[in-house]
């Protein structure tokens, strides 16, 4: 029975260890079993159509209506900045304008400039002709006083009796004429009456000049001394209004026919330019559009120039969930469909902010000078762009 027990012991405890060294087993398996590496999504390359576009056109109108008078280029020709590409209207009389306007300009300037350089002058003429002034009013004043004394009142009472006198004497003897004068004229008593008024009559005259010229003696001097005051108050005014420089009325008018001839002139220039077109900057015409009497319209596009000094890719279908992976200063390649061996490279410039609708996708304008060039390269090529996702 002993025996037994101990047999059964033993096989229990082989069981026991049996089983222990198969989970210590599979322990161990477990943790010796690798990680698999996470999986890393590799971004994928965003591509998008585009066509090569100039680095600037510019389509030219004129700003006035009118019928076209010169067309000086044709497509293709190569332009430099300023350069004159046509023109409308009577451009004779316009220049006529700007070229009055510019010699008002010319002669407004010089009056200012006199004014300024002549101010040292004025101030002295003018100091000089108040003092001149001055002096010649004492003279009146003096003058004045002079003749308005009381020998000259005396004098002048003495003059007015004589001429009351006189006048009185002229009346007796023109009563005494008018008695005798229908007596014959050889008659003695008439002529004796004829003779004594003729007399009376300048004796009478010489009385009244007598009376007269010292009455005005004293007027005058009053006038002479009221007409000084007047010519010493304008000189202050002119000697106050240069002590400083040029008098500020003529100051005043001089800059506003300046700044007048100014506005007259950039009114011409505007006329003129209204009739011109020019190249806005260096390129080449690409379009005409008029000839020698076609009438224009305002803001009608006439002429096209475009600067092909560099040329960029202008992307045509860029949507808005592939716009969030460019950004600015990103490398690209193109390649034009026409030119499949040929490869591009540049880096973006812009990134539109405005979107364009294209049917009903949203999809906005990225703008890319491109590295290099190419001679069999033309304007509107349709290139295919590539967005390298590379850091």
């Amino acid at each position: 029975m002993k025996r037994i027990t101990r047999i059964a012991i033993i096989v229990l405890m082989l069981l026991i260890g049996s089983a222990f060294l198969t989970g210590c087993q599979a322990l161990m398996g477990q943790a010796q079993a690798p990680t698999p590496a996470p999986v890393v999504q590799q971004a994928q390359a965003v591509v998008v159509e585009g066509h090569i576009v100039p680095k600037a056109t510019t389509g030219l109108f004129f700003m006035a209506p009118g019928t076209v008078s010169q067309v000086l280029v044709k497509a293709g020709q190569a332009v430099k900045k300023g350069d004159v590409l046509a023109q409308i209207g009577d451009r004779e009389s316009v220049d006529a304008a700007a070229s009055a306007a510019q010699l008002e300009l010319a002669s407004a300037q010089r009056q200012l400039d006199d004014l300024n350089k002549n101010a040292a002058l004025q101030t002295s003429q003018t100091q000089a002709a108040f003092y001149s002034a001055q002096s010649d009013l004492i003279q009146a004043q003096q003058n004045l006083a002079d003749v308005d004394t009381k020998d000259h009142q005396t004098k002048l009472d003495n003059a007015t009796q004589t001429m009351n006198k006189a006048k009185d004497d002229l009346k007796t003897a023109q009563d005494d004429f008018d008695k005798v004068s229908t007596l014959d004229k050889d008659n003695a008593t008439r002529k004796t009456a004829q003779d004594k008024l003729t007399t009376a009559q300048n004796t009478y005259d010489q009385a009244v000049r007598d009376h007269d010229l010292l009455a005005n003696e004293v007027s005058l001097a009053k006038a002479l001394e009221t007409l000084a005051e007047a010519k010493l108050n304008d000189a202050t005014v002119a000697r106050d209004a240069h002590k400083d420089g040029p008098d500020p009325a003529d100051l005043t008018l001089a800059n506003a026919r300046l700044a007048n001839a100014k506005a007259q002139l950039v009114a011409a220039q505007s006329g003129l330019s209204h009739l011109t077109l020019t190249a806005p900057y260096d390129g080449a015409v690409t379009r005409v559009d008029v000839v020698v009497g076609d009438p224009v319209l305002p803001n009608q596009p006439v002429i096209v120039i475009a600067d092909l000094s560099q040329l960029y890719v202008e992307t045509s279908d860029l949507t808005e969930k592939d716009v969030v992976s460019v950004r600015t200063g990103q490398k690209i390649t193109a390649v034009p469909d026409a030119l499949p061996d040929l490869s591009l490279t540049g880096s973006v410039e812009s990134i539109a902010d405005g979107f364009v609708e294209k049917s009903g996708d949203i999809t906005y304008v990225v703008r890319i000078p491109l590295d290099s060039s190419d001679p069999r390269l033309r304007w509107g090529m349709t290139v295919k762009v590539t967005f390298s996702q590379k850091n």
